[in-house]
């Protein structure tokens, strides 16, 4: 099958996140005998540079990515395209050349299957849902659903108007409508999906997260005599710079006192200003996360923590510390998708007392450390990049025999 994917970032290997969830998709597709253009936006030289799909690829179509656009601009966009502002700024805002390479796409080729990765990137399908031949299948792989997360925000005191939500959840349930399928990461996210938009039940499905577990395995030197807390994360998504602020308020200051060698690590690509003055002898908050040496982070670590309150979707970064064999505290939302038993393959509580707690005894108990630590790498099997192309390949065979 011809497959055109269409991200909101190029997916090359050298990145953490939701795009390298995107790069194994198309890898393990390819190996499957699909036949993949990847057209995505490209946002430095690092992305002209990267070679790690061209082997897995018939074609890579990269379009600059606009630079940032004045909110006069977007104005003049919003009115010319009816579409909300945060579908024309920021990771994939509406770039009118990669409109242009799109539909010259399907001027030129046949595509069995149109993905497009993060919701973001939706709004080219339905914008072009004239151009594309209807025995094309159609996907918005949906990495967050927006107007959830608007409320979530709504919920945790931001100043969003309902005007604002309302034109938000008009835009993008139109978008995922226009699509023959929409999935999800998580179970929860599905449901969530469905609750917004009850005639989508039918045309969604689940296509969870993976994790390369050849890659991210187990140190075979860890030491267990360190005290090391880690959270990782893209801090240009707003919910892991919360997420880093929850613990610092509601854990920290207990752990210190009774772990009083404890170190905190807060590592990912662009840390702001509120999270740098955070920076002390033992807390560390510096750039980082590349996928080269991500996993020399999580082998320096003792415990991952995932104090997550916004978003949804399916955080990457959980697999990848299970794989490592880190013990993860989190909350209940962080764990979406990931179904583990509590208080055995990982401890999931919204409760920051108990959170604290079980950091804490992790630390004293080295016994618990260490049964925790086998039985989070067992649970990350179960989530190998291979089983989650294999699903998407059900959906994409199981649509088509069914037209």
């Amino acid at each position: 099958m011809n497959l055109l994917v269409i991200p909101k970032v190029f997916p090359r290997q050298s990145v953490i996140g939701g795009p390298i969830l995107i790069h194994h998709r198309i890898k393990n597709l390819s190996k499957m005998g699909y036949r993949i253009t990847i057209l995505a936006p490209a946002s430095s030289e690092e992305d002209y540079k990267d070679k790690s799909l061209d082997a897995y690829c018939e074609d890579i179509v990269l379009i600059d990515s606009p630079k940032g656009r004045t909110s006069r601009q977007v104005k003049e966009l919003e009115a010319e395209l009816k579409r909300p502002p945060f579908f024309l700024s920021g990771d994939g805002g509406y770039n009118p050349q990669l409109d242009e390479a799109f539909r010259s796409l399907l001027a030129r080729n046949s595509y069995d299957v149109i993905i497009a990765e993060y919701s973001m990137m939706g709004q080219y399908l339905e914008g072009a849902k004239d151009s594309i031949p209807r025995d094309t299948m159609t996907i918005i792989s949906v990495h967050e659903c927006y107007t959830q997360a608007f409320r979530q925000r709504v919920s945790k005191g931001e100043d969003i108007s309902e005007q604002t939500i309302d034109k938000l959840f008009d835009y993008e349930f139109r978008m995922y409508r226009s699509a023959n399928w929409v999935l999800s990461l998580t179970r929860e996210d599905m449901e969530a999906l469905i609750r917004l938009a009850p005639d989508l039940k039918g045309a969604t499905g689940i296509v969870h997260h993976g994790v390369d577990t050849d890659f991210y395995t187990p140190p075979l030197d860890r030491s267990w005599d360190s005290n090391n807390i880690l959270f990782l994360g893209n801090f240009q998504h707003h919910p892991n710079v919360n997420a880093v602020q929850n613990f610092m308020k509601h854990c920290w200051e207990r752990i210190s006192r009774e772990v009083p060698d404890a170190s905190f690590y807060a590592i990912g690509f662009g840390p702001p200003p509120e999270l740098l003055a955070l920076r002390s002898n033992r807390i560390i908050v510096r750039e980082g996360g590349a996928h080269s040496n991500v996993r020399d982070v999580y082998w320096k670590s003792d415990v991952f923590v995932a104090p997550i309150e916004l978003g949804g979707g399916f955080r990457g970064k959980m697999l990848e510390a299970l794989a490592c064999g880190l013990p993860i505290v989190s909350t209940r939302l962080a764990a979406f998708g990931i179904d583990p038993v509590n208080g055995e393959e990982m401890f999931v509580t919204d409760d920051y007392d108990e959170f604290t707690e079980h950091v804490i005894r992790l630390f004293k108990d080295i016994r618990l450390r260490k049964h925790m630590s086998a039985r989070a790498r067992a649970l990350s099997e179960r989530f190998d990049h291979k089983n989650a192309a294999r699903k998407l390949d059900q959906v994409i065979r199981a649509y088509h025999r069914n037209r």
